[in-house]
Formats: structure tokens, C-alpha cells, sequence
């Protein structure tokens, strides 16, 4: 990731603000394709909006991972994970400019990419390490904020997922925004 581009620490803040569920409902985005048990990633958590209804989604057996470049987004993902009783199923992973944690290989069955990936310098790399870390099945809900990222730059992204191996499916993850769902055949 580009340190320009990454979103400021602080402002995190704002993206766990309640009202935001009218926008984003992670019951309503994530429920139907989490299911108890599960090993999932939330990439690029920030202080966890996600990644704690995912926790409370995959339950005790299962384990949700939570990338971030921000020491500062993990720690306040750590204190609310504690706070909502999910800080056994969260694992917090902070990852240099240069790093992606493939040491997961084959071992997910679910990755979030929510408005994070516009983010991220080396892109080929990033889907080239989620395909690594999919089993064969897995899914990933790709999504991009209309303001920050072009049709043509989502489209152009869309590619290297693709041609890292992962494929569309038909679903629609949400209604508005830039959003598509792939998986690893």
C-alpha cells in the first residue's frame, strides 16, 4: 500500500458510527455467505465495522482475520473486539507496505474487500496472495466507493482478479456502489 493513499487513522472513527448500517448493513451484505464455522478475512478492517459482526457470524469455531496497515486501527479493533466478546475469533494482522500474510494458503473461505483495495499499490500481487489463501470455492466481496474509484478503474481491477484465477459470479452484493463478488474455482 501507498502511505498518500491510506485513509488517516483517526478517521476510522467515523466508519463504525451506527448510522452507518443504514448504508451498509453487514447482516444484510455479509449474512447470507457466513456461515458458523468459517475462516474469513476482512482486509483493510480499520477499527472493525465488519469484522465484528463477521466474528459474531462465524462464531467460536471459526476466525476472522484483520488486515490492516494501522497499528493505531488494530489496537481500537482489539478494544471493541473485547467490548462485543469476539476478541477469541479475531486475529488482528498488521501487514507492511510490502507484505500480505500468505502464510493462510488454502485456508479461507471468505475475504472482504470493502472500499480498500484503491488502497493498495500492487494490486496484481494482492489478488495473486487472496487466491493463494482461498479454498477452492471461496468468495470474495470486492467493493469500491463510487467517489474515490472510477467504473473503468473497478472494471480494470476486476481484470487482475481475474487473472489471478478467481471468477464472477451472478450475485450483486449491494444495490448501489461499485461492487462484485468473485470466487475460486
Amino acid at each position: 500500500m501507498e502511505n498518500q493513499l491510506i485513509c488517516p487513522w483517526w478517521l476510522g472513527y467515523t466508519f463504525i458510527l451506527p448510522i452507518r448500517k443504514y448504508q451498509h448493513d453487514p447482516g444484510k451484505i455479509l449474512g447470507p455467505h457466513i456461515k458458523a464455522g468459517m475462516q474469513v478475512m476482512d482486509y483493510g478492517c480499520a477499527m472493525g465495522y465488519f469484522s465484528i459482526p463477521l466474528a459474531q457470524m462465524t462464531g467460536p469455531q471459526g476466525r476472522v482475520y484483520c488486515v490492516d496497515i494501522q497499528k493505531k486501527m488494530l489496537n481500537q479493533l482489539k478494544k471493541r473486539a473485547v467490548k462485543y466478546g469476539v476478541s477469541d475469533i479475531i486475529v488482528p494482522l498488521q501487514v507492511g507496505i510490502d507484505y500480505y500474510p500468505v502464510s493462510l494458503s488454502e485456508r479461507l473461505d471468505f475475504v472482504l474487500l470493502f472500499a480498500v483495495v484503491h488502497e493498495v499499490s500492487d494490486k496484481i500481487r494482492l489478488f495473486d496472495d487472496i487466491y493463494m489463501m482461498l479454498r477452492p470455492g471461496g468468495k470474495v466481496l470486492f467493493a469500491e466507493p463510487k467517489g474515490h474509484v472510477s467504473l473503468n478503474d473497478f472494471k480494470k481491477t476486476i481484470n487482475i482478479a481475474l487473472n489471478a484465477g478467481l471468477k464472477p459470479t451472478n450475485e450483486k452484493p449491494m444495490r448501489k456502489g461499485l461492487s462484485a463478488f468473485l470466487v475460486k474455482n
